[in-house]
């Protein structure tokens, strides 16, 4: 495995940050216009409710942070600019650091399984996610549900 990219099972999600009075609006225009289906969405209470909403499209995938402010997070967080799936979250970190990239955050468990980020040279933030077996429960989700109908 020489390659990063072998390490990952999606096509990029382009991270978009949201405050709490654009996101079901915006949920709503990528759904209607894009030809978008809703991925997940789950919330994390202890981190000022944030909530992460995942937008599948042909014409470009979406992880939406949506939250009042960021304020008491990594810095890292709002400099992350695309997300990518992998079944092996390790591996992908090692390889990265390996290949000269940082490690910016380590193996972290959120709701849908675990986060975990690396810097590139020039500074650009990617994030990694693996899935969980309980994570699975905030696939599918009913977009009337959660307002974005």
């Amino acid at each position: 495995m020489d390659k990063l990219t072998s390490l990952f099972t999606s096509k990029e999600y382009i991270r978009v940050f949201l405050k709490p009075s654009d996101g079901a609006d915006f949920v709503k225009n990528y759904l209607e216009n894009f030809e978008a289906t809703l991925e997940y969405v789950f919330t994390m209470p202890k981190l000022n409710n944030l909530q992460v909403v995942a937008l599948l499209s042909p014409y470009g995938n979406i992880s939406a942070v949506i939250t009042e402010s960021l304020e008491g997070f990594p810095e890292y967080l709002e400099r992350t600019k695309v997300l990518y799936w992998t079944d092996d979250m390790e591996a992908a970190l090692t390889l990265a650091e390996a290949k000269g990239m940082k490690v910016l955050q380590a193996k972290s468990p959120v709701p849908i399984g675990f986060q975990g980020r690396f810097e590139t040279q020039g500074g650009y933030v990617v994030e990694l996610a693996e899935l969980s077996e309980d994570g699975k429960q905030y696939f599918n989700p009913d977009p009337v549900r959660f307002g974005f109908v």
